[in-house]
C-alpha cells in the first residue's frame, strides 16, 4: 500500500512549487524563453491527465459511484471537480482506456492503449489527440480490428499525435480508415439504419409535441402518401363534429 504520508508530502511539494512558479515575473523574459516555458508547462499539463487516470482508476476499485451517492463516476467527477457533465464523461472514458487495469482474479493489467498512454504521460501527446485517436478505434469496423491491425494502428496514431495538432491528426486519423475500409461494410438488409431516427420531444403545457426526424427516401414516400390524403384540405379536422378520414 502507498504510504499516504508520502503522498501528503508530495503534493504539499508540488502545491508549494506552483505558488512559487505562479510568483515570478516573466515580464523580464525575451520572447523564446517565454515559448519555450509554455511548452515545458503544456507538456506537464499533458502529463498530470495520466495522473489522474492513475487516481480515478484507484478510487473505482475501491467503491461504487452508487456507493458514494451518485448514479456514475461521471456525475462524481461533474459535482466534485465542478466541471461539465461532458468534460466528466470525457475524462472516465479516458480512463477506461488509458488507465491501470486489474483482472478478475486481481492481477494488474495495462491500459487498453498502451501506447497512447506512454505518450500522455510523457506529455506528448494531449487530450484532443486522445479523442481523436478514440473517435478513430470508435470508426474502425469489427472485421479490421484484429489485433495485428489495431496495434498497428495505434503505433501510426500516436507516432503522427507526437508531432501534429489535433487538426491534422484528424485528417491522417479520417485517411487511415478510408484505406482500411474503402468500399465501406458490406449492405445488409436486416441492419438498422444509424442515420433513420423519429424522436418525440416532452409533450408541453399546451399539449403539444415538437418531434424530429430523419426518413430515408423509402420513408418519405410513405409519409407524403399518408400526408396526400390526412393532410389534404378538410380531412381529419379535429373542429368537425365528425371529422373526415376518407374520401
Amino acid at each position: 500500500m502507498t504510504d499516504p504520508a508520502t503522498v501528503e508530502e508530495a503534493y504539499a511539494a508540488y502545491e508549494a512549487a506552483q505558488a512559487r512558479l505562479a510568483a515570478l515575473d516573466y515580464t523580464g523574459l525575451d520572447v523564446r524563453t517565454l515559448l519555450a516555458l509554455q511548452s515545458r508547462r503544456e507538456t506537464l499539463r499533458c502529463a498530470a491527465e495520466a495522473v489522474d487516470h492513475q487516481i480515478l482508476a484507484a478510487a473505482q476499485t475501491q467503491a461504487t459511484a452508487k456507493d458514494i451517492g451518485a448514479k456514475d463516476w461521471p456525475e462524481v467527477l461533474h459535482v466534485r471537480l465542478r466541471i461539465s457533465r461532458e468534460e466528466a464523461r470525457r475524462r472516465v472514458r479516458d480512463c477506461d482506456q488509458l488507465g491501470p487495469r486489474s483482472a478478475i482474479t486481481g492481477e494488474p493489467l495495462g491500459p487498453v492503449w498502451e501506447l497512447v498512454a506512454a505518450a500522455l504521460a510523457d506529455g506528448a501527446i494531449n487530450a484532443e489527440h486522445v479523442q481523436v485517436i478514440t473517435w478513430f478505434f470508435g470508426k474502425l469496423p469489427l472485421w479490421a480490428a484484429d489485433p495485428i491491425t489495431v496495434a498497428q494502428c495505434e503505433a501510426d496514431l500516436v507516432a503522427d499525435a507526437r508531432v501534429k495538432t489535433p487538426e491534422d491528426l484528424r485528417k491522417f486519423a479520417a485517411d487511415l480508415l478510408y484505406r482500411l475500409d474503402q468500399d465501406g461494410p458490406e449492405p445488409h438488409d436486416d441492419e438498422p439504419d444509424p442515420k433513420r431516427s423519429f424522436v418525440m420531444g416532452k409533450q408541453r403545457p399546451d399539449g403539444r409535441t415538437d418531434v424530429t426526424a430523419q426518413l430515408d427516401p423509402e420513408g418519405r414516400a410513405y409519409w407524403e402518401v399518408l400526408f396526400d390524403k390526412y393532410a389534404a384540405p378538410g380531412m381529419c379536422n379535429p373542429a368537425n363534429p365528425h371529422p373526415c378520414y376518407s374520401g
